[in-house]
């Protein structure tokens, strides 16, 4: 699922949009207790029913269910088909996304299943939505064309539930301030975790492969992952990150010289656009990582060490190339100071000896803000000079 297949998708969650059609809700309220989850509340809504307003706050949660980063926080995942379990589950989430999942007692089981795999220890509130969409059928540029095919789909999102604060309120019905206690659940739209099954991909259903979405790139649930999903945990975001810096500090343990590692940003930063129009997520492995530095400067001795190293910290895995750099610029730190430079700007950055100092010189053309305030390099025009009070009485009024 591409990058524009999922804004495609996200962009149809929406009321009175004549190209999806919701054929029903279903929402669930429950907790984890004593080793089984306690299921509450259960109901089937009819979109129909709906007022636009409530109608409003289920889209909005169906919406944040697809929203983030692909390879950070959405990440696909295929189901295994030499696990039982795992095929299993996708004959199951089949047969819900026609419909099945509309059922009360099915709904009501799956929701047990899920709050218990996903080790959820509040409260939690699981709605789910079952949709159509006539996908219209596109030329090689993108053009709409006659015709249309029917992706029938379904998200589910687990959302966080919160006990209202306790605190004074304005009652305007009762036209009076009141005290009120903390007797309700709030649901949190952003959902904690929530999938997206199946996937779209080149205008149909791709039954093999889900979008699962967390809430936060640092803490998805593995529980959930590996339980409920049956598929094997891939690292996160961030630890990509992490385990990359120490392959590069294994490698260079100098660390990276400064033309080099601008050189890595930007060839990572073209790759990224050349390959993004065809996969959501752009992935490198260690042979395309290791050609990428070679073309950016790196020393041939160096890189005789790269294949063992990556090996041993990273096990070989693909890496999502989006968490190896950050989008559109570039950050350089030490431990006194911290600047952040766009791309566009990384041509007035050069390295320079000064004073017997290496020292990063930046070319100022443009206007120069410093803690918001205007600014400039350029020293003062005239000779600014400090005159003591004492020496002050002393001079002639004249002058």
């Amino acid at each position: 699922m591409n990058k524009k297949e999922l804004q495609e998708i996200r962009r149809q969650l929406k009321p009175e949009n004549e190209r999806l059609h919701l054929k029903g809700i279903m929402e669930a309220y429950g907790k984890f207790k004593d080793t089984e989850a306690s299921i509450q509340f259960c109901r089937r809504i009819d979109p129909e029913t709906l007022s636009t307003e409530e109608e409003e706050l289920y889209y909005e949660i169906f919406k944040k269910s697809l929203g983030g980063t692909p390879g950070k926080n959405l990440v696909e995942y295929g189901f295994d088909s030499r696990d039982p379990a795992a095929v299993e589950l996708k004959r199951t989430f089949f047969d819900y996304k026609d419909g099945a999942l509309l059922r009360e007692e099915t709904f009501e089981s799956f929701a047990q299943e899920m709050i218990e795999k996903g080790n959820y220890r509040n409260s939690v509130y699981l709605t789910a939505g079952i949709f159509e969409y006539s996908a219209p059928n596109l030329n090689a540029n993108r053009e709409e064309t006659e015709g249309n095919s029917t992706y029938r789909f379904m998200i589910v999102s687990v959302s966080e539930a919160r006990l209202t604060q306790i605190g004074l309120y304005y009652s305007t019905y009762e036209n009076s301030v009141q005290r009120k206690v903390n007797e309700e659940m709030q649901i949190i739209p952003s959902p904690l975790d929530a999938f997206l099954y199946p996937i779209f991909s080149d205008r149909a259903s791709d039954v093999n492969h889900l979008l699962y979405h967390s809430k936060t790139a640092k803490n998805p649930n593995i529980d959930l992952i590996e339980q409920f999903f049956h598929v094997p945990f891939q690292s996160t975001g961030p630890e990509q990150s992490e385990g990359f810096a120490q392959v590069i500090e294994e490698v260079f343990p100098e660390g990276l010289d400064f033309k080099t590692a601008m050189n890595l940003h930007r060839n990572l930063a073209d790759y990224i656009a050349e390959e993004s129009e065809e996969e959501a997520v752009v992935k490198v492995d260690k042979n395309r990582m290791r050609d990428l530095l070679d073309a950016s400067g790196a020393r041939s001795e160096n890189l005789e060490h790269f294949d063992s190293a990556y090996t041993r910290i990273l096990e070989d895995q693909e890496l999502a190339a989006i968490n190896l750099l950050e989008k559109g610029k570039v950050s350089m730190k030490s431990p006194l100071i911290s600047i952040s430079v766009k791309d566009d700007g990384l041509d007035q950055i050069r390295t320079q000896i000064i004073d017997g100092k290496s020292c990063l010189v930046i070319e100022i053309s443009d206007e120069l803000q410093i803690s918001n305030l205007p600014a400039t390099v350029k020293e003062p025009a005239r000779e600014v000079v400090v005159v003591r009070p004492e020496d002050a009485e002393n001079q002639n009024p004249e002058q």
